[in-house]
């Protein structure tokens, strides 16, 4: 029987990618992360011995703290964001469960470096279409709730995402792009593991 403070993997992964997801928090250690560095969809790693530090970071109404096995790690952070006011909830099973029960993934090594604030930056050409629409919404949902997506001059991309230290996509000759009949939007859903 599942605790009252904790949520099962068929119930998370049926709210990931929607506007009623929690904030998904990873606070696996190095060690554990190391052993497959893979996150559930949209979660952000964070530290569990710096909870009051990065409390106020999470915007979202309620957070899914997951760890390894959904043991000490995820119920002692849960228990502490509860205890700062934020309705929080382990994974039941930790990433463990997840991993097993088949579930997406994201490689952590495809994820772009973060900025300061802990985001990953995005930058693209102005005016946009479909998959300039698409690859922002997906990133959102899947990848990094936090992303910041810039808008600019086609022929600035290569120099602002030089200069702001951002990844470029859906532009020509970058690794975010079309390949071949695909559009962005599948190359993220293919190098993500959505």
């Amino acid at each position: 029987m599942p605790s009252p403070t904790t949520i099962s993997t068929d119930k998370l992964s049926r709210l990931i990618g929607t506007p009623n997801c929690p904030a998904l928090i990873d606070v696996r250690n190095d060690e554990d992360f190391a052993l497959d560095p893979r996150l559930v969809p949209g979660s952000i790693r964070q530290s569990h011995r710096d909870v009051e530090t990065w409390r106020h970071t999470v915007t979202r109404p309620s957070a899914v703290v997951i760890c390894h096995a959904g043991k000490k790690l995820s119920e002692g952070t849960a228990a502490w964001l509860r205890q700062l006011g934020l309705p929080a909830e382990s994974l039941e099973g930790g990433v463990e469960a997840w991993f097993a029960a088949g579930l997406p993934a994201v490689p952590a090594v495809r994820l772009p470096p973060r900025d300061v604030a802990g985001r990953t930056v995005w930058v693209t050409r102005a005016r946009p279409k479909i998959d300039r629409i698409a690859c922002p919404w997906l990133i959102r949902r899947f990848v990094d709730p936090h992303a910041a997506f810039l808008f600019v001059a086609p022929q600035e991309v290569a120099g602002v995402a030089d200069r702001f230290d951002a990844t470029p996509f859906d532009v020509e000759n970058v690794f975010w792009s079309h390949r071949g009949e695909t559009c962005s939007f599948d190359t993220m859903v293919e190098e993500f593991g959505l």
